[in-house]
């Protein structure tokens, strides 16, 4: 990298950077930054699963501490607490501050020498909260005071016990249920030992002879996924999965009373129609013909299908970023392909699969014009406004594919020579087509709600909810590891331990609160995948590193595409995990649109590994293990 590319990144990430501290101090998010040897602490509760209805918590918090100053010496303590509180020493009430909602987010400074008493004293802070957790931080440097596990707050029984920081307990119990991926590992060493003995002899045995073909995986991803899918068609709880009663309810409310509900008509009816659409005329046919029950399995049939068609996605984009290159297409076909996020989520009935593959078509269709320089930008510009207004019908998310679409259409065509005015009847053609697909929604929304959009957690929806853990802390940011240990339900120590677990397996158990409820996986397998898919994030991370060299070609532009768009979709869960801190706006099934993304990434990044027989042995043999174990985890 050059020094003035060198330069620019510091820069930039000084500003992303910059940016991310304002954002989270504003006061409506509830990120918990420690001060003056004080850690925010909270009461010494487990985390609940089970998302409520918002309701005011009172938590009292106790110090008892020997007063070190002589008479009349001046003792200040600085409060913050999330939300309202009550300050007494010895009884005594020494200040209030109520729930506004900037108050919170300031320390407020109290004098304490007019309550303090020589000897013992005993210091009470009552904090009250309504949007979750009541948590408190304070200090004083004249009496050594700071919160910490010194300080007390009732536990479950209510008897006073240490208060917890607000790092610590993060650990759910439910995860004890399942075994831990090294357990996992160990039970299940003869499957590994085996599928990457044939794989390794495989490779070695094709060095010379003939080799399997992108187009052959292709198509052996797509028997496996179908193969998984058909099998447990039965077998997996039909109600399993994220908010699938509500998917339900929209597609009745589309099929029986034959209108799209408002976004304040139900849990997900927020969400856009084009699933619910596409789904209700199949819904009620087989509802008509048969039963409800078996209408509600022809709509995860629905959800199979679709699934194959990001499959084929993730093939079709490997070939428009590697052209003549089989092997790198292998790759990024067999592990873009076979995610266990694809596998697990084409069991549940939700939106998500369907603008999955939209948004992969439009991913792929961008990886074409930066590949192919002799594609028909007129015609190429029509697909792309068709593809991306679809995509938004079928989710409001694919939205933020819009700049790099922009960006990608202004690029093609100036490789081309196309003039400004040119280009701008091209991004007009986008518009236009994008708008007469998608546009009646955004304009129904606006004149009905006021809104062109309003999203699942716009209050004026009604039906508030909260949901733990209520507050972020930096250790959120910058800790990773727990997932590779308990990845189940391992959605409190960070946002990247969270993304990993629901990204290479079922972290979630298809949002199911208690472990007799989980899906039927084998989790042995399951949670041995959070080992064993390591080495496969390391080489993601390094197509990644290296597809942001400067681009010299169209296939590289594309490598770059694809981190772009990763980059833009993980930080837009950041901003609402931020924005709405409970545990389940961490998960990477949102990400799903992206799995031809991650296929390029992975090959790119193997791509630095050494071409020789052996090394390609050994990859050959690794790759067939993780393959396996992936489907007999989810081969009910």
């Amino acid at each position: 990298m050059s020094g003035r590319r060198l330069f620019l990144a510091v820069v930039a990430a000084c500003v992303a950077l910059t940016a991310l501290y304002a954002f989270v101090r504003r006061p409506q998010h509830a990120f918990l930054i420690g001060r003056d040897g004080a850690e925010w602490i909270r009461a010494a509760r487990p985390f609940d699963l089970v998302a409520r209805p918002p309701s005011l918590e009172s938590v009292p918090f106790r110090r008892r501490f020997t007063n070190p100053l002589p008479a009349g010496a001046p003792a200040a303590l600085e409060v913050e607490a999330l939300r309202a509180f009550r300050l007494s020493l010895n009884g005594r009430v020494l200040g209030e501050v109520g729930p506004q909602e900037a108050s919170w987010r300031y320390a407020r400074r109290f004098d304490l020498s007019p309550a303090l008493v020589p000897g013992e004293n005993e210091l009470r802070i009552d904090v009250e909260n309504d949007t979750g957790w009541p948590l408190v931080l304070v200090s004083s440097r004249e009496l050594s005071l700071a919160t910490g596990p010194d300080w007390e707050a009732p536990g479950p029984g209510g008897a006073w016990q240490s208060a917890l920081s607000a790092d610590d307990g993060r650990h759910h119990a439910i995860s004890d249920d399942f075994p831990d991926a090294w357990q996992g590992l160990r039970a299940s060493s003869a499957t590994f030992v085996v599928a990457f003995a044939l794989g390794a002899v495989a490779s070695l045995a094709t060095a010379r002879g003939p080799r399997l073909r992108a187009s052959q995986v292709r198509w052996v991803v797509l028997c496996a996924l179908a193969a998984i899918g058909l099998h447990n068609l039965r077998l997996v709880d039909i109600t399993l999965g994220f908010d699938a009663e509500f998917h339900f309810d929209y597609i009745r409310k589309v099929a029986f009373e034959h209108r799209l509900p408002l976004a304040n008509e139900g849990w997900q009816a927020f969400q856009a129609p084009l699933f619910y659409l596409a789904a209700a005329p199949v819904y009620a046919a087989v509802s008509r013909v048969g039963s409800e029950a078996l209408a509600m399995l022809a709509m995860r049939g629905l959800v199979l299908l679709v699934s194959l068609g990001l499959v084929e996605m993730v093939y079709r984009g490997a070939r428009a970023a590697f052209p003549g290159r089989d092997d790198l297409q292998i790759l990024a076909t067999a592990v873009g392909g076979f995610l266990p996020v694809t596998v697990y989520m084409s069991h549940y009935v939700s939106n998500e699969p369907l603008a999955a593959l939209l948004t992969a078509a439009l991913v792929v269709a961008c990886l074409r014009m930066l590949a192919d320089p002799g594609s028909r930008l007129e015609r190429e510009s029509l697909v792309l406004g068709a593809l991306f207004g679809l995509a938004v019908l079928a989710k409001v998310t694919a939205v933020l594919l819009l700049p790099l679409v922009v960006a990608v259409l202004a690029r093609a065509a100036r490789r081309r020579g196309v003039t400004v005015g040119a280009l701008v009847g091209l991004l007009a053609r986008v518009a236009g087509v994008s708008g007469a697909i998608a546009g009646w929604y955004f304009v129904r929304n606006q004149i009905v709600l006021g809104a062109p959009y309003v999203g699942g957690w716009d209050p004026s929806r009604g039906g508030a909810w909260i949901q733990d853990p209520g507050y972020r802390t930096p250790s959120d940011l910058f800790h990773f590891g727990a997932a590779l240990d308990r990845p189940i339900y391992d959605v409190f120590t960070g946002l990247w331990d969270a993304l990993y677990a629901s990204f290479w397996l079922d972290g979630l158990l298809g949002s199911s609160a208690f472990a007799p409820a989980a899906p039927p996986w084998h989790y042995g397998y399951a949670v041995s995948c959070a080992l064993l898919a390591l080495p496969l994030t390391v080489a993601m991370l390094a197509g990644f590193v290296r597809s942001l060299r400067r681009p010299r070609t169209g296939e590289q532009e594309a490598l770059l595409f694809a981190s772009a768009t990763v980059v833009l979709y993980v930080g837009a869960i950041l901003a609402l995990y931020l924005r709405l801190p409970v545990f389940s706006t961490a998960k990477s099934s949102y990400t799903l649109g992206l799995a031809p993304c991650y296929g390029l990434l992975f090959a790119w990044g193997i791509d630095l590994l050494p071409r020789r027989p052996a090394v390609r042995a050994l990859l050959a043999g690794y790759l067939a293990a993780w393959l396996a174990f992936v489907f007999r985890a989810y081969f009910s």
